[in-house]
Protein backbone atom coordinates (compact mmCIF):
# COMPACT_ATOMS: atom_id res chain seq x y z
CA UNK A 1 0.00 0.00 0.00
CA UNK A 2 1.25 3.48 -0.88
CA UNK A 3 1.46 5.72 2.18
CA UNK A 4 0.52 9.39 2.03
CA UNK A 5 1.72 11.75 4.77
CA UNK A 6 -0.51 14.78 5.41
CA UNK A 7 0.57 15.79 8.91
CA UNK A 8 1.62 19.41 9.58
CA UNK A 9 5.23 18.25 9.66
CA UNK A 10 7.31 16.47 8.83
CA UNK A 11 5.93 16.23 5.31
CA UNK A 12 6.51 14.00 2.32
CA UNK A 13 9.61 15.15 0.47
CA UNK A 14 10.01 14.84 -3.32
CA UNK A 15 11.95 11.86 -4.64
CA UNK A 16 14.81 14.01 -5.92
CA UNK A 17 15.18 15.55 -2.45
CA UNK A 18 15.39 12.10 -0.84
CA UNK A 19 18.02 11.08 -3.38
CA UNK A 20 20.02 14.26 -2.83
CA UNK A 21 20.01 13.65 0.93
CA UNK A 22 21.67 10.29 0.26
CA UNK A 23 24.74 12.02 -1.18
CA UNK A 24 28.29 11.25 0.01
CA UNK A 25 29.71 12.80 3.16
CA UNK A 26 32.10 15.71 2.60
CA UNK A 27 34.34 17.74 4.88
CA UNK A 28 32.53 20.68 6.42
CA UNK A 29 35.79 22.62 6.21
CA UNK A 30 36.30 22.12 2.48
CA UNK A 31 35.50 24.16 -0.61
CA UNK A 32 32.68 21.84 -1.71
CA UNK A 33 30.91 22.40 1.58
CA UNK A 34 31.33 26.17 1.39
CA UNK A 35 29.78 26.17 -2.09
CA UNK A 36 26.78 24.17 -0.84
CA UNK A 37 26.31 26.44 2.17
CA UNK A 38 26.57 29.54 -0.02
CA UNK A 39 23.91 28.16 -2.37
CA UNK A 40 21.46 27.37 0.43
CA UNK A 41 22.05 30.71 2.12
CA UNK A 42 21.55 32.58 -1.17
CA UNK A 43 18.30 30.80 -2.06
CA UNK A 44 16.86 31.40 1.42
CA UNK A 45 17.84 35.05 1.17
CA UNK A 46 15.92 35.35 -2.10
CA UNK A 47 12.92 33.58 -0.61
CA UNK A 48 12.78 36.02 2.29
CA UNK A 49 13.98 38.99 0.19
CA UNK A 50 16.57 39.94 2.80
CA UNK A 51 20.15 41.19 2.89
CA UNK A 52 21.17 39.87 6.32
CA UNK A 53 22.23 36.18 6.24
CA UNK A 54 19.95 33.32 7.21
CA UNK A 55 21.65 31.27 9.93
CA UNK A 56 21.26 27.50 9.69
CA UNK A 57 22.06 25.30 12.65
CA UNK A 58 21.29 21.71 13.63
CA UNK A 59 17.86 21.42 15.20
CA UNK A 60 14.14 21.85 14.65
CA UNK A 61 11.83 24.84 14.69
CA UNK A 62 11.83 24.70 18.49
CA UNK A 63 15.60 25.10 18.39
CA UNK A 64 15.24 28.19 16.21
CA UNK A 65 12.81 29.69 18.75
CA UNK A 66 15.28 28.87 21.52
CA UNK A 67 17.98 30.70 19.55
CA UNK A 68 15.82 33.83 19.30
CA UNK A 69 15.21 33.82 23.05
CA UNK A 70 18.86 33.17 23.93
CA UNK A 71 20.25 35.89 21.67
CA UNK A 72 17.66 38.67 21.73
CA UNK A 73 16.22 38.57 25.25
CA UNK A 74 17.62 38.88 28.75
CA UNK A 75 16.27 38.00 32.20
CA UNK A 76 13.79 40.64 33.28
CA UNK A 77 12.84 41.81 29.77
CA UNK A 78 9.13 42.58 29.39
CA UNK A 79 7.69 40.51 26.56
CA UNK A 80 4.13 40.54 25.22
CA UNK A 81 3.17 37.10 23.93
CA UNK A 82 0.27 36.90 21.45
CA UNK A 83 -0.82 33.26 21.39
CA UNK A 84 -3.66 31.57 19.51
CA UNK A 85 -2.66 27.97 20.11
CA UNK A 86 -0.26 25.34 21.40
CA UNK A 87 2.77 26.62 19.52
CA UNK A 88 2.22 30.20 20.60
CA UNK A 89 2.15 28.85 24.16
CA UNK A 90 5.40 26.96 23.52
CA UNK A 91 7.17 30.11 22.28
CA UNK A 92 5.95 31.81 25.45
CA UNK A 93 7.34 29.06 27.64
CA UNK A 94 10.72 29.17 25.91
CA UNK A 95 10.94 32.91 26.54
CA UNK A 96 9.83 32.56 30.15
CA UNK A 97 12.61 30.01 30.75
CA UNK A 98 15.04 32.66 29.54
CA UNK A 99 13.86 34.71 32.53
CA UNK A 100 11.74 37.23 30.66
CA UNK A 101 8.64 38.73 32.24
CA UNK A 102 5.86 37.47 29.98
CA UNK A 103 2.57 39.31 29.46
CA UNK A 104 0.20 36.70 28.02
CA UNK A 105 -2.49 37.75 25.54
CA UNK A 106 -4.58 34.88 24.17
CA UNK A 107 -7.00 34.71 21.27
CA UNK A 108 -9.88 32.23 21.59
CA UNK A 109 -8.84 28.94 19.99
CA UNK A 110 -9.84 28.98 16.35
CA UNK A 111 -9.38 32.76 16.09
CA UNK A 112 -6.44 35.06 15.38
CA UNK A 113 -5.48 38.62 16.21
CA UNK A 114 -6.57 41.93 14.71
CA UNK A 115 -4.86 45.30 14.56
CA UNK A 116 -6.86 46.60 17.51
CA UNK A 117 -5.35 43.93 19.76
CA UNK A 118 -1.86 45.17 18.92
CA UNK A 119 -2.71 48.85 19.48
CA UNK A 120 -4.33 48.08 22.82
CA UNK A 121 -1.39 45.98 24.01
CA UNK A 122 1.16 48.67 23.13
CA UNK A 123 -0.91 51.33 24.88
CA UNK A 124 -1.15 49.25 28.05
CA UNK A 125 2.51 48.20 28.03
CA UNK A 126 4.55 51.04 26.50
CA UNK A 127 7.75 49.72 28.07
CA UNK A 128 7.64 46.30 26.40
CA UNK A 129 10.98 45.07 25.07
CA UNK A 130 9.65 42.50 22.61
CA UNK A 131 6.51 41.04 21.04
CA UNK A 132 5.99 37.37 20.19
CA UNK A 133 3.81 36.20 17.29
CA UNK A 134 2.99 32.91 15.61
CA UNK A 135 2.51 33.40 11.89
CA UNK A 136 0.75 30.08 11.31
CA UNK A 137 -0.64 28.10 14.25
CA UNK A 138 -0.89 24.45 13.21
CA UNK A 139 -2.60 23.34 16.42
CA UNK A 140 -5.77 25.15 15.31
CA UNK A 141 -5.37 25.96 11.61
CA UNK A 142 -5.20 29.72 12.23
CA UNK A 143 -3.06 32.12 10.21
CA UNK A 144 -2.43 35.57 11.65
CA UNK A 145 -2.47 38.47 9.12
CA UNK A 146 1.06 39.31 10.11
CA UNK A 147 1.81 42.07 7.62
CA UNK A 148 -1.33 43.92 8.72
CA UNK A 149 -0.71 43.37 12.43
CA UNK A 150 2.90 44.51 12.35
CA UNK A 151 1.98 47.74 10.57
CA UNK A 152 0.70 48.91 13.99
CA UNK A 153 4.18 48.71 15.53
CA UNK A 154 6.42 51.79 15.19
CA UNK A 155 9.89 51.32 13.74
CA UNK A 156 11.45 52.19 17.11
CA UNK A 157 8.99 50.00 19.03
CA UNK A 158 9.61 46.65 20.70
CA UNK A 159 11.54 43.90 18.96
CA UNK A 160 9.25 41.69 16.88
CA UNK A 161 9.97 37.96 17.14
CA UNK A 162 8.04 35.57 14.89
CA UNK A 163 7.49 31.84 14.82
CA UNK A 164 7.44 31.08 11.08
CA UNK A 165 8.12 27.39 11.65
CA UNK A 166 5.14 26.15 9.66
CA UNK A 167 4.71 29.07 7.25
CA UNK A 168 8.10 29.63 5.62
CA UNK A 169 8.06 28.42 2.02
CA UNK A 170 4.33 27.70 1.96
CA UNK A 171 3.05 31.27 2.24
CA UNK A 172 4.52 34.75 1.78
CA UNK A 173 6.81 35.88 4.59
CA UNK A 174 8.79 39.13 4.18
CA UNK A 175 10.63 39.97 7.42
CA UNK A 176 12.42 43.08 6.17
CA UNK A 177 9.27 44.54 4.63
CA UNK A 178 7.02 43.67 7.56
CA UNK A 179 9.33 44.78 10.37
CA UNK A 180 10.34 41.43 11.84
CA UNK A 181 13.51 41.49 13.95
CA UNK A 182 13.82 37.77 14.62
CA UNK A 183 12.30 34.98 12.53
CA UNK A 184 12.49 31.26 13.34
CA UNK A 185 11.75 28.35 11.02
CA UNK A 186 12.96 24.88 10.01
CA UNK A 187 13.60 22.54 7.10
CA UNK A 188 10.83 19.94 7.40
CA UNK A 189 7.59 21.78 6.65
CA UNK A 190 7.07 24.40 3.94
CA UNK A 191 10.58 23.88 2.57
CA UNK A 192 9.86 20.19 1.79
CA UNK A 193 13.14 18.87 3.20
CA UNK A 194 13.97 16.29 5.88
CA UNK A 195 13.98 17.37 9.54
CA UNK A 196 17.26 18.48 11.06
CA UNK A 197 17.86 22.17 10.35
CA UNK A 198 16.76 25.21 12.33
CA UNK A 199 16.65 28.50 10.40
CA UNK A 200 17.00 31.95 11.96
CA UNK A 201 16.97 35.40 10.40
CA UNK A 202 17.67 38.62 12.29
CA UNK A 203 17.15 42.18 11.11
CA UNK A 204 19.93 44.73 11.40
CA UNK A 205 18.30 45.87 14.63
CA UNK A 206 18.15 42.26 15.80
CA UNK A 207 21.87 41.80 15.23
CA UNK A 208 22.59 45.02 17.11
CA UNK A 209 20.55 43.75 20.05
CA UNK A 210 22.32 40.38 19.95
CA UNK A 211 25.73 42.12 20.00
CA UNK A 212 24.81 44.06 23.14
CA UNK A 213 23.63 41.03 25.11
CA UNK A 214 25.15 37.80 26.33
CA UNK A 215 24.04 34.51 24.81
CA UNK A 216 24.14 31.82 27.53
CA UNK A 217 24.36 29.07 24.90
CA UNK A 218 27.39 28.18 22.78
CA UNK A 219 25.30 25.96 20.50
CA UNK A 220 22.73 28.70 19.78
CA UNK A 221 25.14 31.66 19.71
CA UNK A 222 24.02 33.36 16.49
CA UNK A 223 26.93 35.82 16.48
CA UNK A 224 29.29 32.84 16.43
CA UNK A 225 27.45 31.34 13.47
CA UNK A 226 27.46 34.68 11.66
CA UNK A 227 31.23 35.05 12.05
CA UNK A 228 31.77 31.66 10.41
CA UNK A 229 29.35 32.55 7.59
CA UNK A 230 31.37 35.68 6.85
CA UNK A 231 34.67 33.83 6.41
CA UNK A 232 36.27 33.84 2.97
CA UNK A 233 34.72 30.39 2.53
CA UNK A 234 31.46 30.20 4.55
CA UNK A 235 31.45 27.51 7.22
CA UNK A 236 29.64 26.37 10.35
CA UNK A 237 31.21 26.64 13.80
CA UNK A 238 30.65 22.91 14.38
CA UNK A 239 29.66 19.84 12.40
CA UNK A 240 26.45 20.43 10.41
CA UNK A 241 23.94 17.75 9.31
CA UNK A 242 25.43 17.35 5.84
CA UNK A 243 22.69 15.08 4.49
CA UNK A 244 19.93 17.52 5.42
CA UNK A 245 21.80 20.35 3.71
CA UNK A 246 21.97 18.24 0.53
CA UNK A 247 18.22 17.68 0.71
CA UNK A 248 17.38 21.29 1.51
CA UNK A 249 19.51 22.55 -1.37
CA UNK A 250 17.57 20.33 -3.77
CA UNK A 251 14.15 21.28 -2.40
CA UNK A 252 15.04 24.98 -2.65
CA UNK A 253 16.08 24.47 -6.29
CA UNK A 254 12.71 22.87 -7.03
CA UNK A 255 10.64 25.47 -5.22
CA UNK A 256 12.54 28.47 -6.53
CA UNK A 257 12.33 27.03 -10.03
CA UNK A 258 8.56 26.75 -9.67
CA UNK A 259 8.36 30.30 -8.27
CA UNK A 260 7.82 31.06 -4.60
CA UNK A 261 4.66 33.10 -5.08
CA UNK A 262 3.25 30.58 -7.56
CA UNK A 263 3.96 27.77 -5.08
CA UNK A 264 2.14 29.62 -2.30
CA UNK A 265 -0.85 30.15 -4.59
CA UNK A 266 -0.86 26.46 -5.49
CA UNK A 267 -0.81 25.43 -1.82
CA UNK A 268 -3.63 27.83 -0.99
CA UNK A 269 -5.64 26.55 -3.95
CA UNK A 270 -5.44 22.97 -2.67
CA UNK A 271 -6.41 24.00 0.85
CA UNK A 272 -9.42 26.03 -0.24
CA UNK A 273 -10.64 23.31 -2.59
CA UNK A 274 -10.37 20.67 0.12
CA UNK A 275 -12.23 22.95 2.55
CA UNK A 276 -15.08 23.22 0.05
CA UNK A 277 -15.26 19.43 -0.19
CA UNK A 278 -15.32 19.09 3.60
CA UNK A 279 -18.13 21.60 4.00
CA UNK A 280 -20.12 19.91 1.23
CA UNK A 281 -19.85 16.64 3.17
CA UNK A 282 -21.22 18.39 6.25
CA UNK A 283 -18.04 18.77 8.31
CA UNK A 284 -17.48 21.95 10.27
CA UNK A 285 -14.16 23.73 9.98
CA UNK A 286 -12.55 24.53 13.33
CA UNK A 287 -11.70 28.07 12.19
CA UNK A 288 -15.04 29.73 11.57
CA UNK A 289 -13.85 33.10 10.21
CA UNK A 290 -12.42 32.82 6.71
CA UNK A 291 -9.87 35.60 7.24
CA UNK A 292 -8.07 33.43 9.80
CA UNK A 293 -8.18 30.12 7.92
CA UNK A 294 -4.83 28.64 7.09
CA UNK A 295 -3.86 28.43 3.40
CA UNK A 296 -1.68 25.45 4.34
CA UNK A 297 -3.69 23.23 6.66
CA UNK A 298 -7.32 22.27 7.28
CA UNK A 299 -8.63 21.66 10.80
CA UNK A 300 -11.93 19.73 10.89
CA UNK A 301 -14.30 19.10 13.75
CA UNK A 302 -15.06 15.39 13.55
CA UNK A 303 -17.87 13.66 15.46
CA UNK A 304 -16.89 10.44 17.23
CA UNK A 305 -16.98 7.48 14.87
CA UNK A 306 -19.59 4.89 15.78
CA UNK A 307 -17.40 2.05 14.56
CA UNK A 308 -13.83 3.34 15.05
CA UNK A 309 -11.87 6.62 15.04
CA UNK A 310 -11.62 8.54 11.78
CA UNK A 311 -7.86 8.88 12.04
CA UNK A 312 -7.49 5.09 12.21
CA UNK A 313 -9.83 4.59 9.25
CA UNK A 314 -7.76 7.01 7.18
CA UNK A 315 -4.53 5.29 8.21
CA UNK A 316 -5.93 1.97 7.05
CA UNK A 317 -6.35 3.59 3.62
CA UNK A 318 -2.73 4.76 3.66
CA UNK A 319 -3.52 8.39 4.58
CA UNK A 320 -1.79 9.72 7.69
CA UNK A 321 -3.20 12.90 9.26
CA UNK A 322 -2.88 14.44 12.72
CA UNK A 323 -5.41 14.65 15.51
CA UNK A 324 -6.04 17.86 17.42
CA UNK A 325 -3.80 18.84 20.29
CA UNK A 326 -4.67 19.35 23.94
CA UNK A 327 -8.30 20.20 24.48
CA UNK A 328 -8.95 20.03 20.73
CA UNK A 329 -8.62 16.27 20.46
CA UNK A 330 -11.89 16.05 18.50
CA UNK A 331 -10.36 17.64 15.42
CA UNK A 332 -8.41 16.30 12.49
CA UNK A 333 -5.53 18.36 11.10
CA UNK A 334 -4.72 17.80 7.44
CA UNK A 335 -1.79 19.63 5.84
CA UNK A 336 -1.36 20.65 2.20
CA UNK A 337 2.40 21.17 1.93
CA UNK A 338 3.01 18.21 -0.37
CA UNK A 339 3.57 18.63 -4.10
CA UNK A 340 0.40 17.77 -6.00
CA UNK A 341 -2.62 19.33 -7.59
CA UNK A 342 -6.23 18.45 -8.26
CA UNK A 343 -5.64 14.66 -8.04
CA UNK A 344 -4.32 15.13 -4.51
CA UNK A 345 -7.45 17.07 -3.51
CA UNK A 346 -9.52 14.18 -4.84
CA UNK A 347 -7.44 11.65 -2.91
CA UNK A 348 -7.90 13.50 0.36
CA UNK A 349 -11.58 14.30 -0.13
CA UNK A 350 -12.39 10.78 -1.31
CA UNK A 351 -10.44 9.27 1.56
CA UNK A 352 -12.26 11.45 4.07
CA UNK A 353 -15.64 10.50 2.59
CA UNK A 354 -14.83 6.78 2.67
CA UNK A 355 -13.42 6.91 6.18
CA UNK A 356 -16.48 8.74 7.48
CA UNK A 357 -18.82 6.17 5.95
CA UNK A 358 -16.77 3.31 7.40
CA UNK A 359 -16.95 4.94 10.84
CA UNK A 360 -20.72 5.30 10.67
CA UNK A 361 -20.69 9.09 10.23
CA UNK A 362 -23.31 10.51 7.87
CA UNK A 363 -21.77 12.67 5.14
CA UNK A 364 -23.20 14.16 1.99
CA UNK A 365 -22.10 13.53 -1.58
CA UNK A 366 -21.49 16.03 -4.37
CA UNK A 367 -18.37 17.19 -2.57
CA UNK A 368 -16.08 16.88 -5.60
CA UNK A 369 -18.31 19.21 -7.62
CA UNK A 370 -18.00 21.86 -4.90
CA UNK A 371 -14.27 21.29 -4.59
CA UNK A 372 -13.76 21.68 -8.34
CA UNK A 373 -15.72 24.94 -8.42
CA UNK A 374 -13.33 26.30 -5.84
CA UNK A 375 -10.34 24.83 -7.65
CA UNK A 376 -11.25 26.73 -10.81
CA UNK A 377 -12.08 29.92 -8.93
CA UNK A 378 -8.80 29.94 -6.98
CA UNK A 379 -6.39 29.97 -9.91
CA UNK A 380 -5.34 28.95 -13.39
CA UNK A 381 -4.97 25.26 -14.18
CA UNK A 382 -1.19 25.48 -14.55
CA UNK A 383 -1.00 25.58 -10.74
Amino acid sequence: MTRHLYTPGPVDVPFSVRMAAAGPMISHRGEEWSDLLEEVKGRLGRLLDVEEPVVLLPGSGTGALEALAANLLAPGDEVISFSCGTFGDRFREIVSRRGAKVIALDAPRGEGFRRGHIREALEKHPGADALLFTHHETSTGVVNPLEELLSEIPADGPLVLVDAVSSLGAMPCRPSHWGIDGLASCSQKGLLAPPGLALVHLSERGWERAAKGFCPSYFFDLALHRRFLKKGRPQNPFTPPVSVFYGLAESLRLLEGFGWDAWARRTRRKARSFEAACEAMGFELFVREKEFRSPVMTALEVPPGKERPMKKALEDMGITVAEGQGRHGGTLRIAHYNPGGWPEVCLLAGGLFGAARECGIDVGDGFLDEAFKTWEREGDRSC
